[in-house]
């Protein structure tokens, strides 16, 4: 017998900083909100994406591939006196949980510059929400 992938208990991604753009994205009574803002700011728009549930188990693949379950709880870098991107994440599934953040500091990065597991990441999250970069 198959069942359907089942959605994350909790899912909730932030990016952003004083300048340029932040993305909002959040699980809420099985339902996925987000909002893009600009300036550090929010746009007071709040948007619904519907992923299916093929689309939520390709994430939460993605998500193992890119060790995210591993990730360590906080990144900060060096380089995190002006002009921060922080980020947030709250995800939890089948019993794995992982809470991270970070300030111009990322997974698999020495510096400031974006790793290329979080590039993937980021991406992943912006696909589930129909935004594909």
């Amino acid at each position: 017998m198959c069942t359907a992938p089942s959605l994350p208990e909790a899912f909730e991604f932030y990016i952003g900083g004083s300048v340029g753009p932040s993305l909002y994205v959040r699980l809420v009574d099985g339902r996925l909100l987000y909002e893009w803002a600009s300036g550090g700011g929010y746009s007071g728009v709040v948007m619904e994406a519907s992923p299916t549930p093929e689309e939520w188990a390709q994430f939460l693949a993605t998500a193992d591939r890119l060790g995210v379950w591993e990730w360590e709880p906080e990144y900060v870098s060096a380089h995190s006196c002006c002009d921060v991107t922080y980020w947030h994440l709250r995800l939890e599934s089948d019993g794995r949980r992982i809470v991270a953040r970070g300030a111009n500091g990322y997974p698999g990065s020495r510096g400031p510059g974006v790793s290329g597991e979080f590039s993937a990441f980021r991406a992943a999250v912006e696909h589930l929400i129909g935004r594909c970069p």
